[in-house]
């Protein structure tokens, strides 16, 4: 196993530790409540983070800047939805990122569940298996971009124990239970667990919930100015600091790029233990131009491609093809795969669509890998693709490829019936 990459791999500062952001005066936390500082002082924040969007070095084409504060406000309702829908002694599962709120180039094929925990609480997370392909579930410090990127336990779901109706039930504490059962680290403060769906037709959601045995059947207590003071807090500190922190590395991964060769497949710290991660960025020269992605086919129970864009954020994976997972890919006979990106159609399986961006990021997983192998990329006119790929590589017609985007978006409803 590779050494993990220390912060993005470029030098780029991680956020200040989450413990840091705590007000600590109650008497001074609740004086700003109750006089509308700290409101104000929550609005300061999203101000701040607003200036990272039109930063000189932030993307600033017309379409980038669109998505950029497309970008910021569906950060804004994640973080009040990170601060206030969550609490560590009556948890739930709250699903972020989602197809709106995305950051961190979030994967395309994972569905994320994440609640806030506490050490000194005994936890119960009752689920049903369903056909999901995995999932994964890691007990963290925090949020990678706030600088807390340890991850103190891991339980994959083919570790998990289900009856023969496919039910689990998983405990989350500091002392030992029997059956399947994680350990709390003293400084844990969040569980999280990703799902894959890598066939996007058949595949069903695990089912999940989380329980804090020492509250079940008790109710919190009145709501004060000092909690929701320390709330608007967090809320601000997480928007301006996850828009800020990833701007940064999008910067560094342009900065870094290279041409004929993708950045390497590597472990970074705050991500999790079993996933090497693969990023660079890409540019066109035109709408005329495509990259050519070759490599061969990883030995991995997971892989995929997609493209993310500038912001950090996932492309539209349900309304364009923009990611592609080892069960979607097409795989030719020298046991290579090649991708295409372009912004105009190649008829060809394995395109990824630029969605007329001509600057972007890609970025490419190796999941429970006993191999890295490196990709190569090269420019060609998009009208010269079909040529220089394998015969017998299929033909994707105008039709075929309206039906797919159909498929893509099925599988968007069936995985987010609720906003």
């Amino acid at each position: 196993m590779s050494e993990k990459r220390a912060v993005g791999g470029f030098g780029t500062e991680l956020g200040s530790k989450s413990t840091d952001r705590v007000l600590d005066s109650p008497d001074r936390a609740t004086d700003q409540l109750m006089t509308g500082e700290a409101w104000e002082a929550f609005c300061d924040r999203l101000r701040e983070a607003g200036r990272h969007v039109i930063a000189e070095t932030a993307p600033g084409t017309p379409l980038d800047r669109a998505e950029g504060f497309r970008h910021l406000a569906n950060l804004t309702q994640a973080g009040i939805r990170h601060a206030f829908s969550q609490d560590p002694l009556f948890p739930r599962f709250l699903r972020n990122p989602d197809s709106t709120s995305k950051a961190g180039a979030e994967n395309a094929d994972n569905v994320y569940f994440f609640a806030k925990i506490r050490s000194d609480q005994t936890y119960r997370i009752r689920g049903v298996r369903n056909t999901a392909s995995h999932f994964l579930l890691e007990v963290k410090e925090g949020y990678m971009q706030l600088g807390d990127v340890r991850n103190f336990a891991t339980l994959e779901s083919e570790e998990v124990r289900v009856d023969g109706e496919g039910r689990f039930e998983i405990v989350l504490s500091a002392t030992p239970h029997e059956g399947n059962w994680v350990e709390l680290h003293p400084d844990a403060t969040q569980v999280l667990i990703r799902q894959y769906l890598c066939d996007w037709e058949t595949e069903r959601l695990a089912e999940f919930e989380i329980i804090n045995v020492d509250r079940e059947g008790a109710s919190p207590e009145p709501l004060t100015p000092l909690v929701v003071a320390r709330l608007l807090d967090e809320a601000g500190q997480w928007v301006e600091a996850t828009q800020r922190i990833w701007n940064e590395w999008s910067l560094g991964y342009r900065e870094r790029r290279r041409d004929g060769i993708l950045a390497p497949a590597e472990l970074y710290v705050g991500g999790a233990d079993d996933i090497r991660y693969g990023n660079d960025a890409y540019v066109l020269n035109s709408h005329d131009d495509a990259l050519l992605i070759e490599v061969e086919v990883p030995d991995a129970r997971y892989w995929h491609f997609q493209l993310v864009d500038l912001w950090m954020a996932s492309n539209d994976f349900a309304n364009r093809q923009t990611s592609l997972n080892y069960t979607q890919l097409h795989i030719d006979d020298d046991h290579r795969v090649r991708v295409v990106i372009s912004s105009r159609d190649p008829g060809v399986p394995n395109w990824l669509d630029t969605g007329g961006h001509l600057e972007g990021l890609i970025q490419y997983r190796y999941v429970w890998t006993r191999n890295s192998p490196q990709p190569t990329i090269r420019s060609l006119p998009v009208d010269e693709v079909s040529g220089v790929l394998p015969q017998g590589t299929p033909a994707v017609t105008p039709e075929q490829r309206r039906a797919a985007i159909a498929r893509r978006q099925a599988h968007l409803r069936r995985r987010e019936p609720l906003c």
